[in-house]
């Protein structure tokens, strides 16, 4: 997993914010965004699922983090230098409404 990949999935669970990690489960991104290809890696792997877009996401793919994921990021260690690094820098929609 690369550092890239790995603070979409912390992202996407919510890390980083003010409420407990995991309250969440989602992030939008679609071709043309640097963060797609990580996120199509990550379905590949197993530590993502991707769900068609909707309304809300623009019709965007919607990708969540499955257990294998989840429990890759608890193997990884934990670099403060990418904590948070992902607010504003998917390049895409990211509805806090979608799961």
């Amino acid at each position: 997993m690369t550092p890239e990949q790995r603070d979409i999935m912390r992202h996407a669970l919510g890390y980083g914010r003010r409420t407990p990690p995991g309250w969440r489960n989602h992030f939008v991104t679609g071709p043309g965004s640097t963060d797609y290809p990580h996120c199509e890696a990550l379905v590949a792997a197993g530590m993502m699922r991707r769900t068609e877009g909707h309304k809300l996401s623009g019709g965007e793919p919607i990708y969540s983090v499955t257990e294998a994921g989840r429990n890759a990021l608890r193997e990884t260690p934990n670099d403060e230098a990418h904590r948070g690094a992902r607010q504003g820098a998917s390049g895409g929609a990211d509805c806090s409404a979608a799961t």
